[in-house]
Formats: structure tokens, C-alpha cells, sequence
């Protein structure tokens, strides 16, 4: 009998024991080896859940991530943790906790430029900033141009900050674009270009100084969805606005991309597995292409990255496989692929979401990846996303019913644009 009951303890603490979580070089198959020049790696772990995840370049191609970090049980989150980390200019990491309260799960927005960085995250439906210009070694909260509920940030060349910030009144949402007068003057210019909205969704888009093949492009593009389509507000100098419409469907989560001298909008229907793509030089109208997604894919919207030596372009997102008993599925990045001038083919994005997908391996304690984050500099793609743990299939099955997630962890890589285009080619 006291055999049997040591023999049950000891196999009680090896089915709670935490799987390893240190960021792992990629799996060396064919898909993975070549791709990834910086080690897949941890941004931070907590027991609980990490919401809210945004990642940012700055113009030396240093990364720079906020995310809100919560301990959680069945559900029910007991706190929250505003977490920045990044790399400052002379190359070293930082990583600062800029508030800790009640739970919150709203999102966080961040930018950064010449040793400034500027924070937003939505706390209690409310949104809050916060700057570091000494690249993150100290933090400020600044004044308030605008109260807000959502935002979104940029800062431009000169180093003037643009904030987007929508403002709820009802069901409506109107966006408000405050720009500096002068870098750092903490003076605003406000304009509200574009009509209320009764979509939440709203986001930015830069232009790429590295790259000149945007060069006909606005300097900064402002989109909000709207009832049947998106909404953008465009500028060539982040003080006047131009705006225009895009008729498609009411969408869930936007993301904003250049693919050479044309603007992409990506977005999620509202309540479908669908994805939308428009196009435009902004000099045209819009080319638009409804996307069918199948089953296997978890519908994400992100920006697309594109090789103008190869003229490849590509979308990274999640897609599930069967892994484990009773039906439980493995989340994990994976990465489609079209030529240029297939942009608004569907059928060339539709025959690669039919299984199998290939795969890119980052972690493998991983039970799931979701939430990708990217953005791009010059042929530089920074990756971010979130990584979940269970112990054990067990724990998993058993655990994820009851909606309880033992750990997770934010993970990042940087990749070669070219590269990802060349992954598995024939």
C-alpha cells in the first residue's frame, strides 16, 4: 500500500511538472532549416495568459514589444501586467512592467523611432500612453491629446508622433488623429477626416524609407472599419488628410501592407472564415477578392510580406493539425505563398490551405502558436506571437475543456524576406 500510494505521488509531480520553454533553434527539416537567422525566442512567461501582443521596428531594425500578462484560472484573471521589452540603440535589452492593476485584456499598440518609444494599451476600456525617449531606460506617462477607448501609434520620419485614437459615443466610434505640431512639443493637431463608424477596428500603416519601390505611396495610411468595407485616411506629411472607401464586408481584424508601389488591405469578416484583399496604387480604385479559408485554418489578418527580387508574396498565419486524442487539434504558424501577379487569384491562396501545409516549426514545447504578430523593414520580417504549455495530453485535453491554460509565453524571431520566398521551393 505504500508503494502503491509513493508510485502515485511521484507520477502526480511528473504530470504537473512544467514543460521545458526556452526558445529552441527551429527543427531542421527541409520547411524550417534555412529560414530563420535569429534564434526563436522567449519575450516572457507567466502562469496564466498573454493578451494584447504588438511588436514594433525601429529604424535600426531593432525590435520592440509591449503585451498585457495575467494570471488566470477557469477563466477568471486575477491580475494584469503591462510588460515593454526591446533593444535600445546601443544594442542592449531592456524590459520594463509600465503599470499592474485589475484584469484587463484590451489591446496594446507601440512604435518607436531614434531612441523614442511611445506605448498605448486599453485598460478598463479606457486607453493609456506611455514614452520612453532614452530608449526605454525611462518612462513617462504624457498628456492626453484625445480620451479614447482604442488606438493605434506611428511616429514619422521627422520624429513627430501620430496617434489614432477612436472616441465611443454610443455604438459609434469616430476616429480622431492627433499629430505633433513639432517632435516631442507635446502640441496637437486634431482632425477627424473620416465619419463615425460603428467598428472598433483600426489600423496604421508606414511608409518604408529602405524600401523605394514605395515611394509613390503616402507616407502614412489610417484605416478603420466601417458597415460593409474599411474606411482609410491617407497623408503624405501626417498634417492633412485624404480619405477613401473601400466596399467589401464588415471586418474583424485589419492589417495594412505594401506589395511595391501598391497599398494591401487585409482583413477578417465579421462572423465568417473569410479573408478580404484589396489593392490599389491609390491612384486607381480598388481591386477587391474575397478569400475562402478552410477549417484547418484559424483566420488571422496579417500584413503581407513581399520580395520585389523575386516578386513572391506571402502570408504568415495559423493553421490547426491534429495532434492529440479526442478530437484536440496543435495550433501552429504556418506560411502560403503567390506570385505577383496572382495577387487576386483566390484559387492560387485556396489550393494552399488545402492539407497538408507546411509547417514552421519555432518551438516545440509549444501546444499551440497563435496571435502572429509581423512587421517589416527593409527585407527584415520581425515575428512575434503566442506560445501556450500544458504538461502533459492529459492535462491538455482535460484542461483546455475546462478553459484553463497552465502557461504561456510570448516568442519572437526575426527572418530574411527572400528567404521565406524561397522556403521549399522547387
Amino acid at each position: 500500500m505504500m508503494w502503491r500510494s509513493l508510485f502515485l505521488l511521484i507520477l502526480l509531480v511528473c504530470l504537473l511538472t512544467p514543460a521545458a520553454t526556452t526558445a529552441q533553434t527551429p527543427t531542421v527539416t527541409p520547411s524550417a532549416a534555412g529560414w530563420a537567422f535569429d534564434t526563436p525566442r522567449s519575450l516572457g512567461r507567466d502562469i496564466g495568459v498573454i493578451r494584447g501582443l504588438a511588436t514594433a521596428l525601429d529604424e535600426q531594425g531593432y525590435a520592440h514589444t509591449s503585451y498585457l500578462r495575467a494570471s488566470e484560472f477557469m477563466a477568471n484573471a486575477s491580475h494584469s501586467a503591462l510588460i515593454v521589452q526591446g533593444v535600445t540603440r546601443a544594442g542592449d535589452r531592456y524590459e520594463r512592467r509600465l503599470w499592474q492593476g485589475e484584469p484587463s485584456a484590451g489591446p496594446t499598440a507601440i512604435t518607436a523611432r531614434q531612441g523614442r518609444i511611445i506605448v498605448a494599451a486599453t485598460l478598463a476600456g479606457t486607453v493609456r500612453l506611455w514614452e520612453s525617449r532614452d530608449s526605454g531606460a525611462t518612462w513617462r506617462a504624457p498628456d492626453w491629446p484625445v480620451r479614447a477607448s482604442v488606438a493605434q501609434l506611428a511616429i514619422l520620419p521627422d520624429g513627430r508622433a501620430v496617434l489614432a485614437l477612436l472616441t465611443r459615443r454610443g455604438s459609434q466610434f469616430t476616429l480622431t488623429i492627433a499629430s505633433e505640431r513639432t517632435a516631442g512639443s507635446g502640441s496637437w493637431l486634431l482632425a477627424n477626416p473620416l465619419p463615425s463608424s460603428s467598428s472598433a477596428v483600426v489600423a496604421v500603416w508606414q511608409r518604408d524609407a529602405v524600401r523605394t519601390d514605395q515611394g509613390g505611396l503616402p507616407q502614412l495610411v489610417i484605416a478603420q472599419g466601417m458597415a460593409g468595407g474599411v474606411q482609410l485616411a491617407n497623408s503624405m506629411d501626417g498634417r492633412t488628410w485624404q480619405p477613401q472607401t473601400i466596399a467589401s464586408a464588415t471586418p474583424h481584424a485589419l492589417a495594412l501592407s505594401a506589395v511595391g508601389e501598391q497599398l494591401v488591405v487585409m482583413h477578417e469578416e465579421y462572423g465568417a472564415r473569410v479573408l478580404w484583399l484589396a489593392s490599389s496604387t491609390l491612384n486607381d480604385g480598388w481591386q477587391v477578392t474575397r478569400l475562402s479559408t478552410p477549417s484547418s485554418m484559424i483566420v488571422e489578418a496579417n500584413p503581407l510580406l513581399h520580395n520585389p527580387q523575386t516578386n513572391m508574396i506571402m502570408l504568415l498565419t495559423t493553421c490547426r493539425f491534429p495532434d492529440r486524442p479526442f478530437g484536440s487539434h496543435r495550433a501552429q504558424l504556418c506560411l502560403s505563398r503567390v506570385a505577383r501577379d496572382k495577387l487576386h487569384v483566390a484559387s492560387a491562396w485556396e489550393s494552399q490551405w488545402a492539407e497538408p501545409w507546411t509547417p514552421i516549426t519555432m518551438a516545440q514545447p509549444h501546444t499551440a502558436q497563435a496571435g502572429a504578430v509581423v512587421v517589416t523593414h527593409g527585407m527584415q520580417a520581425h515575428m512575434a506571437w503566442v506560445g501556450q504549455f500544458i504538461p502533459s495530453d492529459f492535462l491538455h485535453i482535460n484542461a483546455t475543456q475546462a478553459g484553463f491554460v497552465t502557461t504561456s509565453e510570448a516568442m519572437a524571431t526575426t527572418v530574411r524576406i527572400p528567404t521565406l520566398a524561397r522556403m521549399d521551393a522547387p
